[in-house]
């Protein structure tokens, strides 16, 4: 039976670390009060991922950020590595190794926050590298994905996997392009980091359901399915919400500047001074 459960062991180690780390959280949290991040607190509220939830990991990543800080590590290392981390993630899907392929997600996810915060605390903010970051997000969703629909290819998870896809691509899609045309496109519930919170932490977890449970007639790993699909529904509903308010924000501006009365400029001709008699001499 040891040798049952002994792949588990490190899964629920890296559990036990977040887990254990929680419960201090909220002791300090009940003693001396919540460890506010400025940064969490200065953004919307989410709401599948509420301000507790994203205190607590500005908490627990406090230390790491300082110590990256600290060793003089770039913006654009760290979304490197970042995409590197999400190619494990997405092979590790596609052999089946879904705990490890769930805490390279996290991992992923975990990156990409160090990576924005860590350019602000050294003064290294940059269009080329907030370009640069958002690319490579979207290469780690694919690559990820891809390892998952290898992995489902046989069954009809995979349409699960391809849903799920479509829907992570087009909720960043929808809010870049409507950016871009000059509109605020920051609506909807599941965006990217509740897509790698929730995906990650049922991936992660989803061997050990696999191990107890097993999976019947239905494709295994049922967590991740059940994930996925609530994922690619919440998320295509979020994109269809973002093409609505776009549309309505411009079509709004059109019809504001069409019904703007149409001034019609009279060209000033400058008045011409009656030309001089010349002066005669006097005789």
């Amino acid at each position: 039976m040891l040798s049952t459960y002994a792949p588990l062991f490190p899964l629920f180690a890296l559990a036990s670390y977040f887990f254990v780390a929680l419960g201090l959280f909220a002791l300090r949290a009940r003693w001396v009060g919540i460890a506010v991040d400025a940064e969490v607190a200065s953004r919307p509220a989410s709401k599948l991922l509420g301000r507790y939830l994203r205190h607590y990991m500005m908490w627990v990543l406090g230390p790491w950020e300082r110590v990256l800080v600290r060793w003089r590590i770039t913006p654009n290392a760290l979304t490197l590595s970042s995409f590197v981390v999400a190619c494990a993630s997405g092979i590790c899907f596609s052999f089946g190794h879904f705990g490890a392929g769930g805490w390279f997600y996290l991992l992923t996810g975990i990156l990409d926050i160090l990576d924005g915060r860590i350019a602000r605390a050294t003064g290294k903010v940059t269009k080329g590298g907030a370009f640069y970051d958002s690319v490579m997000d979207r290469y780690a969703e694919l690559v990820v994905f891809a390892g998952l629909a290898v992995f489902y290819r046989g069954s009809w998870g995979l349409y699960v996997v391809l849903l799920a896809l479509i829907g992570s691509i087009m909720v960043s899609y929808t809010r870049a392009r409507g950016e871009a045309l000059g509109v605020e496109v920051n609506i909807g519930t599941m965006q990217r980091p509740e897509r790698l919170f929730y995906l990650g932490l049922v991936s992660s977890m989803a061997p050990i359901v696999e191990t107890f449970l097993g999976h019947g007639s239905l494709p295994p790993f049922v967590p991740v399915i059940v994930a996925l699909g609530l994922l690619g529904m919440s998320a295509n509903v979020t994109a269809v919400r973002r093409i609505s308010h776009t549309l309505d924000r411009l079509d709004g501006r059109a019809q504001a500047e069409n019904a703007r009365p149409e001034v019609i400029e009279t060209p000033i001709v400058p008045l011409r001074s009656r030309p001089q008699q010349p002066h005669r001499a006097a005789k």
